[in-house]
């Protein structure tokens, strides 16, 4: 599934021009959540910049990413602000990279298992299994869902498929990646 068009259930996201949000809708069109980078940061794109593509470019390409470990707000209308943490800054290992956000009382959290693969949790119960497709900068994201959703579900699941996407590397990957510099 590629980050400009819907997910399975139809929900869908759009980056401002200037790229200081991405707003997620419903099926309807319907604004349900705005996503906010941290004060002091960005957006970047998924994957590393080639020289001859500048962040925009590659935001357009491969979809708008958040910077590891600097939380980033979510605006929820009716809901108020959250806070949207992807992993801790300066993790190793996998079980370190996970994303959390609480919001109304509950907890969503989405466990990266593999390089492509990622678990969606509410409060400890499983609610849908992501797979990224294989290729080097392979965007395309499949979901298979366990549990019934609701909109505030759905709008958490749909910023996990489309801006953190599913897979991280291992500390084994990340040493030999910074090794070959």
């Amino acid at each position: 599934m590629k980050w400009k068009s819907p997910t399975d259930t139809g929900w869908s996201v759009q980056i401002a021009a200037d790229l200081s949000s991405v707003a997620i809708f419903d099926p309807a069109g319907v604004l349900r959540g705005e996503l906010f980078p941290a004060s002091d940061s960005e957006f970047t794109g998924h994957f590393g910049s080639w020289k001859r593509e500048s962040t925009a470019e590659r935001i357009d390409r491969y979809g708008p990413a958040l910077i590891k470990g600097k939380p980033a707000t979510l605006q929820l209308p009716g809901v108020g602000a959250v806070s949207v943490s992807d992993g801790k800054l300066g993790a190793m290992r996998r079980r370190n990279k996970f994303c959390e956000v609480a919001v109304a009382g509950r907890r969503y959290r989405f466990e990266h298992s593999s390089g492509r693969k990622a678990t969606a949790l509410r409060d400890g119960t499983k609610l849908a299994r992501y797979v990224r497709a294989h290729g080097l900068r392979s965007i395309d994201v499949s979901r298979k869902s366990f549990s019934a959703t609701d909109q505030l579900d759905e709008c958490v699941l749909t910023l996990f498929q489309k801006v953190i996407l599913p897979g991280r590397e291992g500390a084994f990957s990340e040493i030999m990646s910074a090794l070959s510099i």
